[in-house]
């Protein structure tokens, strides 16, 4: 039987230090909510939700109706089409999930038992599990402090015979720096494929995330800033890739006979039914963008000058969607811990969630990267941590949030 990685705190020495505490229990914020109030109150403010006020319900009755609801319709093609033009390219392949969209792009690559692949440590584990599904290594690289984004500069020295890809995550919604990227990557003969999958929207000297590698995975979970409750997209401009990825997607039956098969294939398809939830999401994707975008700028003014609070930066090539709105805690300034403060927030009725765990530190992980150290992912994690960031935030919960923080915080009392 299948067996865990078990790995104890005793044994990470001092990266110990940097794993989160266990999330806190949110109280009640309303202890009792007026029926007439529930529509502009919650009890809780949540980290995040879909908002799904458009033609969701429309679309989806649609598809039941015409009786197309499993994986072909005109939703599937309707969604593809129109997310790839979104994000300017000309393919756009639907999945199961982001980890899957992942893997059918890093599976359309060939890689071999041996190959390796760059990611950064900092990111969510479907990232370095799609290179380990093709068989292949993930090579880490640490981040560089402004942005939070995969650090350039370390790329070239992780880079060996056996390098086949590099994939930028565009952390929490903010992309990653990629001309020398590219450029890196095109002197080398190596692709990149983008995780996009927290960067519906995101930008990059005007360009948007998912049209600047050669491929890229879109997520289209619940927490997303566009969702189809589960559900990915692979996006390229390359055609070949896409051929792939179609066919990799559904068994990769070949198109000279039914049940014939020259690859292994997956089943990793996206019904018509979420097609249909997502492109109702789509025709208000650019709202959501300009909603949370917004509430960022809200929550800068009301942080700021809040001793140790760091709020997240945006670099002069980018634009920001903030899937999650992250900051850091300096306790010796503030006064308190990241651990502490999602405390208080919690027991005030407010969800947060703590920064991504390296990968040198999962325990799946621990034996491979044993020894590696990664300074400025693991400050990351030690101090950084999410508020809530749906796109159905309103003004008076962002200010409620951040008085929370302000008159918890130590040092201004």
């Amino acid at each position: 039987m299948l067996q865990p990685a078990e790995l104890s705190l005793e044994e990470m020495g001092d990266l110990a230090a940097i794993i989160p505490a266990a999330d806190p229990e949110v109280k009640v914020r309303y202890k009792t909510i007026p029926e007439f109030e529930r529509a502009s109150r919650r009890s809780i403010i949540p980290v995040c939700e879909p908002t799904l006020g458009g033609n969701e319900a429309k679309y989806v009755l649609q598809a039941i109706e015409t009786n197309w609801i499993s994986s072909a319709g005109q939703y599937i093609r309707d969604f593809e089409a129109r997310f790839a033009d979104f994000c300017g390219v000309r393919y756009g392949i639907a999945c199961a999930n982001g980890t899957v969209a992942m893997h059918l792009a890093m599976a359309t690559l060939g890689l071999d038992p041996g190959d390796e692949v760059i990611i950064p440590t900092f990111t969510m584990i479907a990232t370095a599990n799609a290179v380990t599904y093709c068989g292949a290594k993930p090579v880490l690289v640490d981040m560089e402090p402004q942005y939070w984004q995969m650090d350039i500069d370390q790329v070239e020295s992780k880079i060996t015979s056996r390098t086949r890809a590099i994939v930028p995550v565009h952390i929490y919604g903010h992309p990653t720096d990629m001309d020398p990227l590219r450029a890196l990557a095109q002197k080398h003969g190596l692709l990149v494929i983008e995780d996009a999958a927290e960067a519906h929207g995101a930008e990059y000297k005007g360009r948007r995330a998912g049209g600047l590698g050669d491929a890229a995975g879109f997520s289209f979970y619940g927490n997303k800033i566009i969702t189809t409750g589960e559900g990915g997209m692979v996006t390229t401009n390359n055609r070949e890739i896409a051929r792939l990825a179609w066919n990799l997607r559904d068994h990769a039956f070949s198109h000279e006979r039914h049940f014939w098969h020259k690859y292994i294939g997956f089943n990793y398809r996206m019904t018509n039914l979420q097609a249909a939830v997502g492109l109702a999401q789509l025709e208000q994707l650019e709202g959501f963008v300009a909603a949370r975008r917004q509430h960022a700028l809200e929550y800068n003014c009301r942080l700021d000058g809040i001793p140790g609070i760091q709020t997240p930066r945006e670099a002069p090539y980018a634009k920001n969607v903030y899937w999650m709105y992250g900051i850091t805690v300096d306790e010796a300034q503030y006064g308190m811990n990241r651990d502490d403060l999602r405390r208080v927030l919690a027991e005030n009725g407010i969800e947060t969630r703590t920064f991504f765990i390296p990968m040198h530190c999962q325990p799946v992980y621990w034996e491979q990267y044993k020894g590696e150290r990664y300074p400025v992912a693991e400050d990351l994690c030690k101090r950084g941590f999410y508020l809530p960031s749906a796109s159905s935030l309103t003004l008076e919960e962002i200010e409620y949030v951040a008085e929370v923080i302000r008159e918890a915080c130590p040092a201004l009392r």
